[in-house]
């Protein structure tokens, strides 16, 4: 089996555009190890290394990566080994802070190889599918994505671990053994132990029928994120802001799978459906006057005047003040300053100051032929009731000249300038 393995991993690897360095995660276990000599055997044009990340989880890690020391040595391929701190012992934390070993070392032109098999991926399946995963979950492990500045790739995705077993028999490869391989209490491995065996057993084309359903999931999982985008662009109105009317419109599916993609993209977040069915009807059946608020892990959700909000929770502290360069843009924890040309707008290059809300302001907009107070322009002009203590003002010495993203003001505006822009909280 070992030249049709080769042959499989040269073709996989060959399909890899652009790739300066091969980047194996090497645990020492018998895939990883498997994937290592492959490689090897491989002679790939491009440098090989390996990168061995050490969870400290176990009290023999120290020696498994001395054996991962010694195997690159026999190899002559260079090693990296990382130390990593999980934020617990589960499976899930230790992987967190493997992948986040990974982003710090990848460089661009880097390809991260990771030795996960067609069992792995049946596995992952069988488990979204029982902690009711979705589309995006059910599609499973992709066989490439990017990863940081890199890009990572499982070429052995379609091989049988039995497989991978017999060629590792035919090397002599001697992998060391995880002993928490073995306990059941972890699900991964409840499933491993005793479901997948059986499952097999009854029915051993098992693995191309996960590996079908999960392309399929995939491809189900791109259509929904594509019509999603075109449900977002037809109802964001600025960022981090949906109009509810627009939102309403489109069928019930379609709205939640909207919040949903919105609120991923955004946050990071995926909601669980109970989750997602229950922050929808909160915010589409609330009545007209009412502000709904539902609270997400850093995050909230508001409603004001037939607008639905994405934002941090808590809200950012109040503005300090800051010196701006007119057309210089300006990162904020309370939002984003932009500058777009305009037929009226501030001197490019002038320098103002920025700051927030004293109280008792007053200003002269740009058109309205007399002064007004800022707390009713900001009430006029539709600004929540949470972002106006957050807004910011432009002075040139003690007189605003701008409300960015509400007006500019009589004093200071030229043909042809800038205008200034803000995107509250820099949310999407």
């Amino acid at each position: 089996m070992l030249p049709d393995l080769l042959a499989a991993l040269a073709a996989r690897l060959a399909a890899e555009p652009d790739v300066r360095r091969w980047v194996i995660a090497f645990s020492g276990g018998l895939d990883s190890s498997l994937l290592l000599e492959l490689c090897a055997r491989l002679q790939l044009p491009q440098p090989l290394i390996a990168v061995h990340v050490d969870h400290q989880l176990q009290p023999a890690s120290a020696d498994f990566a001395e054996h991962c020391r010694l195997h690159c040595r026999r190899l002559a391929i260079p090693l990296t080994q990382v130390q990593v701190t999980p934020a617990s012992a589960s499976e899930a934390s230790a992987r967190a802070a493997r992948y986040r070993a990974f982003e710090q070392l990848l460089e661009p032109g880097d390809c991260l190889l990771l030795a996960q098999h067609a069992d792995d991926q049946a596995e992952t399946l069988l488990l979204r599918l029982l902690r009711g995963a979705g589309v995006a979950g059910l599609a499973a492990m992709p066989e490439t994505r990017p990863l940081g500045q890199a890009r990572l790739v499982r070429p052995l995705l379609a091989q049988p671990r039995a497989r991978l077993e017999q060629v590792a028999a035919e090397l002599g490869l001697q992998p060391v053994e995880d002993p928490t391989n073995a306990q059941d209490h972890y699900d991964r491995n409840w499933l491993r132990l005793r479901v997948l065996p059986q499952l097999l057993q009854r029915w051993p084309s098992l693995h191309q029928r996960c590996r079908d359903t999960a392309a399929l999931m995939q491809d189900a999982d791109l259509l929904l994120r594509e019509r999603a985008e075109e449900d977002r662009r037809h109802c964001q109105v600025a960022a981090g802001q949906l109009d509810l009317d627009a939102l309403q419109a489109l069928s019930a599916p379609r709205q939640r799978n909207l919040m949903h993609h919105w609120i991923h993209a955004v946050t990071g977040l995926r909601l669980s459906r109970t989750r997602l069915l229950t922050l929808v009807s909160a915010l589409m059946s609330a009545a007209a006057d009412a502000d709904p608020v539902e609270r997400l892990q850093g995050y909230q959700l508001r409603r004001y005047r037939r607008r639905v909000y994405l934002l941090p929770d808590p809200l950012p502290p109040s503005l300090n003040p800051a010196d701006v360069r007119v057309g210089e843009p300006l990162q904020l924890p309370q939002g984003r300053l932009s500058w777009l040309p305009a037929p009226r707008g501030l001197v490019p290059g002038d320098r103002l100051a920025l700051a927030g809300r004293a109280g008792g302001e007053r200003l002269r907009p740009l058109g309205r032929g007399g002064s007004v107070r800022l707390k009713q322009l900001l009430q006029e002009a539709g600004v929540p009731p949470w972002q106006r203590p957050l807004q910011p003002l432009l002075y040139r010495q003690q007189e605003i000249v701008a409300v960015p993203g509400v007006c500019l003001c009589e004093e200071g505006w030229i043909e042809n300038g800038l205008m200034p822009h803000w995107d509250a909280f820099g949310l999407s």
